[in-house]
């Protein structure tokens, strides 16, 4: 009996042994929170890293503290993985990549193509498919020096700039890794990336020196869309020309429509609507050969601003305001929606829709996409409910014209 208990006791201690014979200390990682990609002049892969210093980030006192919250390195490759491995050379730690939370990839990188890139993630165990990936019109490396005076985590500052964390509003086109994965591995859709830009002097910002000012030297500021085609970079679509598509693609979850009292934009008083809850919808059809898509939108939401000079306690005027508001959101989704079709470049998910409504003839559409595309009429139907008006009923600017 004796016998079979010290037996029993030596083998669990050789399972024990041999599963942590090729751990590495938690001390000896270092901890990737965001990488950045570029090409050099002669198409060498320039990857760089920033890596967590725990000591600093620990601090509970934000950006102030005697150490920089990170450390930011670059190194050079044939491949994507001759850069990484290189990195041994400097990196006095093992690369850990599981924690990596943003990637940013240059125009110039995009425009060669990121295949390469994309298939080096996704060989990977380590590699994490949910960070936020970016595109920069710049080399990307320049923006992982930016510091956050609010941010211990350079990398938490921007990928909480584009996830719209708590009741932030956002709009923005945000990408995750194993999106960007998922679109470019089918034919018929584009993808599309936000972009990261500086704005100010970006050299004044990569300091400790720079925590202990009022003011930024340089901030990160989320501004275009990259649109790509396949894995190549195809154009930019401006900050107007992509406000229709998380509309379409029913990622909108809390954002304000400014629009005009009137219900022309052009007018000098404006409102606000902030949308709290929306929902799209897409009913494609195909009538002697033609292709058609109905957008759905539903969105409820609160006036939260306004000038115009009407009674909101009446029905009626609630419903004119309503009406802009739904125009104002149907002129983004048009907006969008041209500035793709001139791209020939399906970033809505249209053939999806498409593919799933008509198996059948899809076999036919897709070999020709592109073109398909641009041949789609859309009609867009907005319904949209403002469920509360603040504490007043009236504007501000008429409560105080009765005083006069």
């Amino acid at each position: 009996m004796k016998r079979g208990i010290i037996l029993l006791i030596i083998f669990i201690m050789l399972l024990a042994a041999s599963g942590c014979s090729n751990h590495i200390e938690l001390n000896k990682l270092g901890i990737i929170s965001a990488v950045a990609f570029d090409l050099d002049e002669s198409n060498q892969w320039v990857l760089t890293f920033q890596i967590i210093i725990p000591k600093s980030t620990s601090s509970k006192n934000g950006g102030g503290g005697s150490h920089s919250p990170a450390t930011v390195f670059s190194t050079k490759g044939r491949t994507v993985l001759e850069a990484i491995q290189k990195s041994d050379l400097e990196a006095p730690r093992h690369l850990f990549f599981s924690h990596t939370q943003v990637i940013i990839i240059s125009k110039r990188v995009a425009k060669y193509g990121i295949n390469q890139i994309l298939d080096a993630y996704l060989r990977s165990y380590e590699s994490r498919e949910t960070a936020n990936v970016l595109i920069s019109d710049v080399e990307a490396k320049n923006v992982l020096g930016i510091l956050s005076p609010l941010e211990n985590n350079p990398a938490n500052a921007i990928s909480n700039l584009i996830s719209g964390q708590g009741d932030k509003q956002t709009n923005i086109i945000q990408t995750k890794l194993h999106d960007l994965i998922s679109t470019m591995t089918n034919s018929t859709s584009s993808s599309t990336l936000p972009e990261i830009s500086i704005v100010g002097k970006p050299e004044k910002q990569n300091s400790l020196d720079s925590l202990k000012k009022t003011r930024n030297y340089a901030t990160m500021t989320l501004d275009r869309v990259g649109v790509f085609k396949r894995d190549k970079f195809e154009n930019w679509l401006s900050r107007k020309e992509s406000l229709g598509i998380p509309w379409i693609t029913n990622q909108i979850k809390r954002t304000t429509i400014v629009f005009s009292c009137e219900g022309e934009s052009g007018s000098e008083q404006l409102s606000s609507f902030l949308v709290e809850k929306a929902h799209t919808k897409l009913i494609p059809n195909i009538l002697n050969g033609h292709l058609f898509m109905k957008v759905e939108i539903e969105a409820k939401g609160n006036l939260v601003e306004t000038t115009c000079d009407l009674d909101l306690k009446k029905t009626k005027n609630l419903k004119i305001l309503e009406n802009n508001i739904q125009n104002q959101i149907k002129n983004d989704v048009e907006y969008s929606f041209l500035a793709l079709k001139k791209m020939k470049a399906d970033a809505l998910g249209f053939g999806d829709t498409f593919h799933k409504s008509y198996p059948q003839r899809w076999k036919e559409l897709r070999n020709n996409w592109d073109n398909e595309f641009t041949e789609i009429s859309m009609d867009v139907k907005v319904n949209v409910t403002i469920r509360q008006t603040g504490m007043i009923d009236d504007s501000f600017s008429k409560m105080s014209g009765k005083k006069e």
